[in-house]
């Protein structure tokens, strides 16, 4: 079988952490866009969960897959950069306070996008770990061989 596009070129694990990130991003952008102020990571949890799954049926570590895939399932993440962003333009006063706030807007933007990157892989590693685990559990997960 012939493999056509991109895809192709990806590692297993790289494959089933776009599938599990993939699969939270919608969820995610609608918990944001119900509340409007609240973005839920839970969707990356259990995308992750799958995706660790899977990925353990196919004989590869979970853990990294789930990893990436919170790292791909924070994308939605870059939306609330968008609203603190567009915010700061809104500044008015005099010249030192519009440029001291939107540095002050910036430099909070780049470290709230750090934790949620971060909070997302984690969230991603543990269920991706969990996924793995119930794999094995359920006789999904390869094994090596019996020696006799």
């Amino acid at each position: 079988m012939t493999r056509i596009g991109p895809l192709h070129e990806l590692n297993d694990t790289w494959r089933y952490a776009l599938l599990g990130g993939a699969l939270s991003i919608p969820f995610t952008v609608a918990s944001y866009w119900q509340s409007g102020s609240e973005m839920s990571l839970s969707a990356v949890f259990f995308a992750a969960i799958v995706a660790g799954y899977l990925a353990k049926q196919r004989g590869l570590q979970s853990s990294p897959v789930g990893f990436r895939a919170g790292v791909v399932g924070s994308v939605p993440a870059l939306w609330i950069v968008w609203d603190l962003l567009t915010a700061a333009t809104a500044l008015s006063g005099s010249t030192w306070f519009v440029v001291g706030g939107s540095l002050a807007v910036a430099l909070f933007t780049l470290m709230f996008l750090g934790l949620v990157v971060s909070f997302s892989a984690l969230f991603g590693a543990l269920g991706g770990r969990l996924g793995g685990w119930i794999a094995e559990r359920s006789g999904g997960g390869r094994r090596p061989a019996a020696s006799h």
